[in-house]
């Protein structure tokens, strides 16, 4: 049995590359590894940036979590589990083999864990 955790937010993501930053770890010049804040808020290890989803609101503008999040990986599977009363306009997505220590721990609204085969 796999996992995904969901977060969800509001107004704070302008693109995908503004959500990446915030996500994906960076280098310096000498190759050392830089973590993200969310890896940091989260005590995100496993790290597989592949088996994280970015997504935005196509129109920009808050829609349910149930639309947002329809067509994530393996969606059919966990998406019934959330309450699709939830509006954002970006959430992330983070699959295994990626795990998080503090997943509640974020500066997102964190909607759960939730199992699904792959």
């Amino acid at each position: 049995m796999e996992s995904v955790h969901i977060y969800i937010s509001l107004g704070r993501f302008k693109s995908i590359s503004e959500m990446r930053v915030y996500i994906d770890k960076r280098y310096t010049e000498n190759g050392d590894s830089i973590p993200s804040m969310f890896m940091i808020e989260t005590g995100l290890s496993n790290y597989e940036p592949s088996c994280i989803e970015a997504i935005l609101s196509p129109s920009g503008k808050a829609i349910t979590v149930s639309e947002l999040l329809d067509g994530a990986s393996y969606y059919d599977q966990w998406l019934p589990q959330i309450d699709g009363q939830w509006v954002a306009d970006a959430a992330i997505c983070v699959y295994s083999p990626n795990v998080l220590a503090t997943p509640a721990a974020t500066s997102l609204e964190y909607l759960g864990k939730f199992n699904y085969v792959a």
